[in-house]
């Protein structure tokens, strides 16, 4: 068995840091969309999506809407750059690793389960992100997956496929542990079992979400603590 970890939103507590990030840069656009929304539009898409979507609300805003469509998009992903690096800056001040996700690690360490991490962010912002949640050591830079490895991020199978072919594993034998419907798209495309980590979040409500999960194919759990039981 190996079991493939998402990271943000399910290792570390980065989403709505991510989501209040974006929302600030959207504001001097022009382009005034809430946490929540932030969350729904772009939560666990790859980068290139992220960048097509910032175009999409370009297109619908002024004096963006009237420009030619390649100059929109190449702005969009200057943009979406800069929201990167302010991101970054904003883990700088500290983050938190998910609620009980710490002993569940050292519990698979223990009994020798094998697992990793295959994210859509940038290997740069993993290695940050595990490190100032104190997660690093559990992730050794072979157990590092990004979407920048593969030609395209979730919800295409790609990352999971290869994160599973670099740890020796078949697509049957994985397992994996995601909170977006993105990642769970990939998951099932991939042909791996699906476990949904879909707690309580007071800035997002879950009905939409959850049923999204389900559909595609994810058993949910609320709490980190369950994750070992389900496994």
């Amino acid at each position: 068995m190996l079991v493939i970890f998402d990271c943000d939103g399910v290792l570390v507590d980065t989403e709505t840091v991510s989501a209040k990030v974006l929302r600030d840069c959207l504001q001097p656009l022009g382009i005034a969309v809430s946490v929540a929304e932030v969350l729904t539009l772009f939560r666990g898409k790859s980068i290139a999506v992220c960048a097509e979507q910032v175009a999409a609300l370009l297109a619908d805003s002024e004096p963006y809407q009237s420009w030619p469509v390649l100059e929109r998009e190449a702005f969009a992903k200057e943009f979406w750059a800069k929201v990167q690096q302010e991101t970054l800056v904003a883990f700088e001040s500290g983050v938190a690793p998910i609620a009980g996700v710490r002993d569940v690690l050292q519990s698979l360490r223990e009994q020798g389960v094998a697992f990793c991490v295959a994210s859509n962010g940038r290997h740069e912002k993993m290695q940050m992100t595990l490190t100032h949640t104190a997660l690093a050591d559990y992730f050794p830079s072979a157990n590092r997956f990004s979407a920048t490895d593969v030609a395209q991020g979730k919800p295409a199978p790609d990352l999971f496929l290869y994160a599973a072919s670099k740890m020796g594993a078949r697509p049957s034998e994985c397992i994996v542990v995601e909170d977006s419907p993105s990642g769970a798209r990939a998951a099932r495309l991939a042909g791996m079992s699906l476990l949904g980590y879909c707690p309580a979040e007071p800035l997002l409500p879950r009905a939409g979400t959850d049923d999204l999960m389900r559909a595609e194919g994810a058993k949910l759990f609320r709490h980190m603590d369950e994750l070992l039981t389900l496994l």
